[in-house]
């Protein structure tokens, strides 16, 4: 059995639903998820359904055919004009029927009367097809004097039945998203919205940051990515580099000798300035043989698995389960819980990500239980000189977690499990407290994951102990910081 989402127009009537439940019951279809909601948009109806995949398609079909779905967007505009109209008994009237023979509605009309001779008419147009505006607006300024307003529509004077469509309209233009692509935003920003609304939320707030998210990925594109890079060199010969971007995860990378080993790589969206950094930091990094490892299978930190076609893809068995349901288009571990479903999906739209060929990956464990506490070894990375432990946590953060853990080295990767929050950058900040919000927590089990801190925690102290100077931690966000006691300080302001 299948899933498919299905974004419906209903009209506004009695029987409405009724008729689209039993074209989908006819098909053998189950509805296992609806979401409604009369005050956000008046026609809007957001079914999941589950069948098999030929039942799905007729029924899409046949929902297509009734007009219940639209095979492409609406390019609604919403415009503010001011019309001055002559303060005398129907002079209102020519606008009206060059409006009604646009097709053109109105969202709202403001207009209140004076002793002047003209009246201005504060009025939203509602238009769908772009290539109507210039020749409408001409028509009008042959009769009267007509302005467009230079500000943001507020809220309340938009017509409700145009919310959805005028994000969908916003993120295709922002994003560049297909239609196809679109109306999945749409149906998962509802499905966030249906989640968050049952915990007291209101709709503007959480659309507000749905947007955030999407703009903050989008705005730090070409010129304005600015990542921040730290270089450490933890063995002759061998150098290793923390790459910082303002949003998705930190990329590590160890450069020396005839080979480059990455931790995480990020966003997808910004696989072109990735590699025109990594570029620079490693002449002939294009041509040197890669492995790369993950911390976990969430998309912020395996963007590039990808978009780097050459390298070796080195995990442990959840986390290539969990990459391999989504190539086949199913939930990821991520997406097993209801509260990061929406987010999930709307990460991988934002960040144009793709999973990568389940055939490039290799898997480094067998046999290793699938629930466990505390953290368990599973395999060994190697980095030049360098050997680590590769351990498997309990699934606090994310089901397949792991740690990088070398103690000659005094170094550890910590993934999601530790970071140093307090050492982020403001944009960092900015971005993070998005996710927590959407999704209510960033973990898929709170407890373990404090449990999970605890011990890399008492790993890194046992380090530090045997070395003599604090343990390094490499955390999956952030500046790379040394533990001193439970406390994480950002190297940078150690050294200086």
């Amino acid at each position: 059995m299948e899933r498919k989402s299905y974004v419906t127009s209903m009209p506004d009537e009695s029987g409405a639903l009724l008729r689209a439940s039993r074209i989908i019951a006819r098909h053998g279809g189950n509805i296992v998820r609806a979401s409604y909601n009369r005050a956000v948009d008046l026609h809007m109806l957001f079914l999941d359904v589950e069948a098999p995949r030929e039942a799905l398609e007729r029924i899409e079909k046949e929902l297509l055919e009734i007009g219940y779905i639209k095979d492409k967007l609406a390019d609604t505009r919403v415009i503010e004009v001011l019309v001055k109209i002559p303060d005398r008994p129907g002079a209102l009237l020519p606008v009206l029927e060059i409006l009604n023979r646009h097709g053109i509605n109105i969202s709202y009309l403001n207009y209140s009367s004076s002793d002047e001779p003209y009246q201005d008419f504060k009025m939203g147009l509602l238009i769908e097809d772009s290539g109507l505006i210039k020749p409408l607006l001409d028509e009008i300024s042959e009769i009267y004097q007509i302005n467009i307003i230079q500000c943001e529509i507020s809220e309340e004077n938009l017509d409700n039945t145009v919310f959805y469509i005028r994000l969908a309209n916003e993120m295709q233009k922002l994003l560049d998203l297909d239609t196809e692509t679109t109306m999945r935003f749409i149906a998962e920003s509802n499905r966030i919205l249906q989640i968050l609304q049952a915990e007291g939320e209101n709709a503007s707030k959480v659309f507000d940051y749905i947007r955030r998210v999407a703009y903050f990925v989008s705005n730090h594109r070409g010129d304005n990515f600015r990542a921040a890079v730290e270089e450490l060199h933890p063995a002759e010969g061998l150098t290793l580099y923390s790459i910082q971007p303002p949003c998705g995860s930190n990329t590590y990378l160890f450069a020396g000798g005839d080979e480059l080993v990455l931790i995480d790589t990020g966003y997808a969206v910004y696989a072109g300035e990735m590699k025109r950094l990594l570029r620079s930091l490693v002449p002939g990094f294009e041509s040197l043989p890669k492995r790369i490892y993950i911390t976990h299978a969430d998309v912020d930190h395996c963007g590039l698995l990808s978009k780097l076609e050459d390298a070796e893809i080195i995990l442990n068995k959840k986390s290539a389960d969990s990459l391999k349901r989504q190539a086949a288009g199913l939930p990821d571990y991520r997406e097993k819980n209801e509260l990061s479903f929406g987010y999930s999906k709307i990460s991988m739209i934002v960040s144009g990500y793709t999973p990568p060929d389940p055939s490039r990956l290799t898997i480094l464990d067998t046999g290793t239980p699938e629930e466990h506490e505390g953290f368990i070894k599973i395999g060994e990375m190697t980095a030049g000189s360098l050997s680590f432990d590769i351990l498997e946590g309990a699934g606090g953060h994310l089901g397949g977690e792991m740690i990088y853990v070398s103690e000659k080295a005094g170094l550890i990767f910590t993934g999601d499990l530790l970071v140093n929050i307090g050492g982020f950058s403001e944009e960092l900040k900015q971005f993070n407290s998005l996710a927590p919000y959407l999704m209510k927590s960033v973990n898929v089990d709170s407890r373990k994951a404090t449990e999970m801190r605890k011990e890399i925690i008492k790993i890194a102290g046992d380090i530090s102990r045997s070395n003599g100077r604090p343990c390094i931690i490499c955390g999956g966000h952030g500046p790379i910081s040394v533990l001193e006691g439970d406390k994480l300080t950002a190297l940078s302001d150690k050294k200086g």
